[in-house]
């Protein structure tokens, strides 16, 4: 019989003391959501804003830290109008949770602490239209304007309800930072479809929705799979941004996404409003840092989470999730869904059957293989979407050579430029920190590597240390909105 590891023990006896103590936290978090009108419009808990702004000043450490109770006291100031309850009713009544999101506009703003604006931006690419979508919250905060845009970017397998609502369609992460801020959650091309998906999870029928008025045949379903690389997300990304906001913008790209949030840098119209400020969440680096790592440090190094596998199938074919996905450092105690007892298994199936039709839960493979080391397989690669192209007859005219300048464009980031950077990464967000052996976690070495491209800049990596997962967001949504709120405000110092 195998004994665990030290490092492994103590991370189970973390986990039991979370499971048991999260009632009682929750219970006491769970408080009247009323806003008082004697408030300054900057309102929050300045004691522990001050202690993060006192944390990302030093310019000595690798990382920092704000421990648990502090983050925990945060949110102050946050409160919602209507506690949320309007919002809330409207998922509640849809199938699913997959509520229309032009309905939100119906709603006073006065009730929502913002005005919500559903925007549709269509495009070209490659001779085919794309629709990108962006749920803009303009704050009615007297002071929103003072701050960019908060732009939030979904990972894989997501869309913008992840970030509005958590898992028991409560007020997400997003509806507390535009009590303060301007938000925009941006859902990639294929990602949301009205009403979601009725089709189970693993079937075949059920795939991205690329165009959001019609549906395509399967042929040419199969072959956007292939193409929806990050120059085409870029494209798009670009166009919501510039057509819909104006001042300074943060790009805040959850996961797979923060590739897009450092290809935004070299833009000519997109990097002057960046203003050499980055903001990540468990946003990690560019792909192009997977191969320096494994150089690097070849004992941790390699493929990252993009991984360089694939070729046993079709590139079209679709990543699913499962509970297995979700069971490896996706679910944990905080999760809305878990109940005492379960297991993280069971947490994680669950979480599937609560988001099964507004959620995707599926992910293209060129996703993952330009957030990786997947560079190696180009060839592979060009050589599916040429069999898929010809399989098709190319109805559109496109020109291959126009696919194949835009692939893996992410291992090519440029990374200097900045002024300003913190990523924020939760405790046991394990893809990317470790906190048996903090200096072996991926956030460090690309901390570390922006330093050096960047030596009169302020590089900082901050760590929430609440036992959050890379899906913190769902988990304390109104303590990060505060606490993105006070690293926001240190940014624009």
């Amino acid at each position: 019989m195998k004994t665990k590891s030290k490092g492994t023990r103590l991370w189970y006896a973390i986990a039991i003391v979370a499971a048991l103590s999260v009632g009682g936290m929750l219970l006491g978090s769970a408080t009247q959501e009323m806003r008082s009108g004697n408030n300054p419009p900057d309102w929050t808990n300045r004691a522990i804003e001050e202690k993060i702004w006192k944390l990302l000043d030093n310019d000595k450490a690798v990382f920092v830290s704000l421990p648990e109770p502090d983050f925990r006291s945060l949110g102050e100031g946050f409160e919602l109008p209507d506690g949320g309850k309007l919002a809330t009713d409207l998922a509640l009544k849809a199938p699913g949770g997959a509520f229309d999101p032009r309905d939100l506009t119906k709603i006073p703003a006065e009730k929502l602490g913002y005005k919500a604006e559903w925007v549709v931006e269509r495009y070209k690419r490659y001779n085919m239209e794309w629709d990108i979508t962006g749920l803009k919250l303009t704050s009615l905060n007297a002071e929103a304007k003072k701050y960019p845009w908060f732009i939030i970017m979904n990972g894989g397998a997501a869309n913008f309800y992840e970030f509005f609502v958590d898992l028991k369609n409560r007020p997400g992460w997003a509806q507390y930072l535009a009590q303060k801020m301007n938000v925009m959650i941006v859902t990639i091309p294929g990602n949301f479809k009205y009403g979601g998906w009725e089709e189970p999870i693993q079937s075949l029928k059920r795939q991205p929705q690329y165009v959001l008025d019609r549906d395509l045949p399967m042929s040419e379903i199969e072959l956007r799979n292939c193409l929806l690389n990050n120059q085409v997300v870029m494209q798009g990304l670009k166009s919501l941004v510039m057509n819909n906001t104006q001042g300074d913008i943060l790009l805040i790209g959850h996961s797979t996404s923060g590739e897009l949030a450092m290809l935004a840098y070299e833009d000519p119209q997109l990097g002057p409003r960046l203003k050499g400020r980055y903001f990540g969440w468990g946003s990690g680096g560019p792909a192009r840092l997977s191969l320096t790592r494994a150089v690097k440090e070849p004992s941790r190094g390699g493929d990252g989470e993009g991984g360089g596998g694939g070729q046993k199938r079709g590139l079209e074919a679709l990543s699913r999730r499962d509970v297995a996905t979700y069971s490896r450092g996706y679910s944990w105690f905080l999760n809305p869904m878990y109940e005492p007892g379960m297991s993280v298994a069971q947490i994680a199936d669950a979480w599937l059957n609560a988001e099964a039709r507004r959620r995707p839960q599926f992910k293209q493979q060129i996703q993952d293989l330009e957030h990786g080391a997947g560079i190696n397989q180009k060839g592979w690669v060009e050589v599916q979407i040429q069999g898929l192209l010809k399989k098709t007859g190319n109805p559109w005219g496109m020109k291959f050579e126009d696919v194949d300048k835009d692939l893996f464009s992410t291992h090519f980031t440029r990374m200097d430029g900045y002024k300003k950077m913190v990523w924020t990464v939760a405790h046991f967000d394990r893809n990317h920190w470790l906190p048996e052996d903090p200096m072996k976690a991926p956030e460090v070495f690309f901390a570390n590597e922006y330093r050096l491209a960047n030596p009169n800049a302020q590089v900082r990596l901050i760590i929430w240390d609440p036992p959050m997962t890379h899906y913190g967001h769902l988990e304390l949504p109104k303590q990060l909105a505060a606490a993105d709120y006070s690293v926001v405000r240190w940014l624009m110092k």
